[in-house]
């Protein structure tokens, strides 16, 4: 990711931090596609699964991927652009700010071509100097054409978010690690349970770079609700964003990882 994305944090009259993304060249021409193809992958379904399902069915592992990988992928455009821009986000927040995203929601879904209900990412943040944790609520918009509304509507729904017993999308990652014995589920469960500092907000907003526009920043800077928060928005800029993403499907799920 850092190959071909490069990082800025606007130091701005925002009551918000504000990160942003840019190529550091064409991603054509960076091995963009199949780094996130290999994303892609990976939130499907894990490396290790692949090959339990090839040691179990006498498959080799290239039948595997395309069964459970390339065969899982959604064909609706607006549910590809949906899971593209989560897998793009996540990636972010683990790769550029150190995050440890606790779930991915598109392996565990069973209907590839509808979005999964609930939260896009549920992270943790950096232990503070202390050793607390903080869970990390974010929601991603991409878009491909423009859209004056996508920033005010993540908004909306990380709002909605603020009670986290409430939250469904986090009681059935708090499940899923239970099943799985996952340490991370006592990680989450103390940053949830009124031992840590509120939650922290993201907003991934992943742009066609020519229908970006910092007015949509103006907005959010307005948003009374953006100012109760602790909110961080990353804008990645992507040219020829279409581009990527169908490329990136092209190739998911029929290579090697």
């Amino acid at each position: 990711m850092k190959e071909w994305l490069a990082q800025s944090v606007e130091a701005r009259a925002y009551p918000f931090v504000v990160a942003t993304y840019t190529e550091k060249a064409g991603w054509a021409y960076a091995g963009a596609a199949s780094e996130m193809a290999a994303l892609l992958d990976e939130s499907t379904a894990s490396h290790e699964f692949i090959r339990r399902v090839s040691r179990k069915s006498g498959w080799d592992e290239g039948k595997a991927r395309l069964a459970f990988i390339a065969e899982m992928q959604p064909n609706n455009d607006s549910v590809k652009k949906g899971k593209f821009g989560e897998v793009l986000h996540r990636a972010i927040l683990e790769q550029f700010c150190g995050m440890v995203v606790v779930c991915s929601r598109h392996r565990h879904n069973p209907s590839p071509c509808m979005s999964p209900p609930g939260l896009d990412i549920i992270a943790l943040m950096p232990r503070d100097a202390s050793g607390v944790e903080r869970v990390v609520f974010a929601e991603t918009k991409l878009r491909t054409s423009a859209d004056r509304g996508a920033l005010a509507k993540a908004l909306g729904q990380l709002v909605k978010a603020r009670s986290a017993t409430k939250q469904p999308s986090l009681k059935s990652t708090l499940q899923i690690l239970s099943d799985a014995d996952s340490p991370l589920f006592d990680r989450v469960m103390k940053a949830v349970d009124g031992r840590a500092p509120k939650p922290h907000y993201r907003i991934g907003a992943v742009f066609e770079a020519r229908h970006w526009s910092d007015s949509l920043l103006l907005q959010i800077r307005s948003n009374r609700d953006a100012q109760c928060i602790d909110l961080a928005i990353d804008v990645v800029r992507i040219d020829a964003l279409g581009g990527l993403i169908e490329d990136s499907y092209a190739k998911a799920g029929r290579s090697d990882a």
